[in-house]
């Protein structure tokens, strides 16, 4: 059995605001790509109807303010339905997001350390890794970040981290196929493994951990 016969979910979808259409043409894109599922940032189109079928959208909340609100807005929707993920900011921001229960993924921080790798094991966070900025940038700017994806992997290896990949596509246009995401994020250091596991595995356990029967790690209603 291939590696690429898991189930694949993209968590940072950004779309048109409030476009159903958008969204039906984007979910059919994305499965014939070899996805299961998508999830989208504070969107308002509700549960959209002609989908394809074994094919889910998810709605996520992008938590974006100052680093002293942060640890109050993630408590606002902590045990909410929906995933919440805080972009990397610098270490303050950083330090407030995985010190505080309740974040699912924290994407891209720039500013990575072994104190808020720990941190963010103690709170089950996911780190995040933008690929989308990779396929983006040119120059100098992208060396900069495969540098910071680099630094991030090694702690996320080092504290047994849950990583988790997007390409934060924002038409069916920048959709990459999980196969074309595995050989971006070998560029940084990344294995397929780790790869194919940050597309399927940690995705599948965030949205088992936000279901209605998960009580705690360990315990669930069945």
């Amino acid at each position: 059995m291939s590696l690429f016969d898991a189930k694949f979910y993209d968590f940072n979808v950004h779309l048109a605001p409030d476009s159903q259409d958008s969204l039906i043409t984007f979910a059919y894109e994305a499965k014939r790509y070899g996805y299961s599922g998508i999830a989208i940032p504070n969107s308002k189109t509700g549960k959209p109807g002609n989908i394809p079928e074994n094919f889910s959208v998810h709605n996520t909340i992008e938590i974006s303010c100052t680093p002293s609100k942060l640890r109050d807005e993630i408590k606002k929707y902590r045990g909410s339905a929906e995933i919440l993920i805080a972009r990397g900011g610098d270490e303050e921001f950083n330090r407030a997001a995985v010190e505080t229960a309740g974040l699912d993924i924290l994407l891209q921080p720039a500013k990575f350390n072994h104190i808020l790798a720990k941190a963010a094991y103690d709170n089950s966070i996911a780190i995040g890794f933008n690929l989308g900025s990779i396929i983006r940038l040119r120059g100098e700017a992208r060396i900069r970040e495969l540098r910071t994806m680099r630094t991030n992997l090694r702690y996320a290896r080092k504290y047994g981290l849950p990583m988790l990949l997007t390409g934060t596509p924002s038409s069916r246009y920048d959709i990459r196929s999980p196969r074309e995401m595995a050989a971006l994020a070998c560029l940084f250091g990344m294995t397929e493994r780790e790869a194919v596991g940050a597309m399927s595995t940690v995705p599948l356990d965030i949205l088992r951990r936000k279901s209605q029967d998960y009580i705690q790690e360990g315990i669930e209603i069945v």
